[in-house]
């Protein structure tokens, strides 16, 4: 994720950058703000954001890296790791652009940018564990 880190310190102000990347709930609604919910087990909270304040963030960095259109619009178990791991690096090797330079920064892009749209879509949260 250290590409992915670095491109969003390059195109998101701080806050941005903690909204996109600090969740680990992403609920289908608007909320002013993130919630921290505190976790007995462990020493930290888990965040809970907004999926309609992410997309934009997420939309950001697609258009950043120029995410080609053949990306997986939707996604179901594990179709966008494995058109990473495939049909992309076939694709990077006739067609040019920012996503191609590294492949692993675009995959988080997607990973970030297809959550909050499935998010939405179908009307329920993802949790990240």
């Amino acid at each position: 994720m250290t590409g992915f880190l670095a491109l969003c310190q390059r195109h998101l102000s701080r806050e941005e950058s903690e909204i996109l990347c600090g969740w680990t709930m992403l609920v289908p609604f608007s909320l002013d703000e993130e919630v921290g919910l505190p976790i007995e087990s462990d020493d930290h909270e888990s965040m809970v954001a907004g999926a309609p304040q992410v997309l934009p963030l997420a939309e950001k960095l697609a258009a950043a890296v120029d995410l080609p259109a053949e990306t997986p619009a939707t996604c179901d178990n594990l179709d966008l790791s494995t058109w990473f791991r495939h049909q992309a690096k076939e694709l990077a090797a006739t067609r040019t652009g920012p996503w191609t330079k590294d492949l692993d920064t675009a995959f988080y892009v997607a990973l970030f940018l297809r959550a909050a749209q499935h998010s939405i879509r179908r009307g329920w949260p993802i949790v990240c564990t």
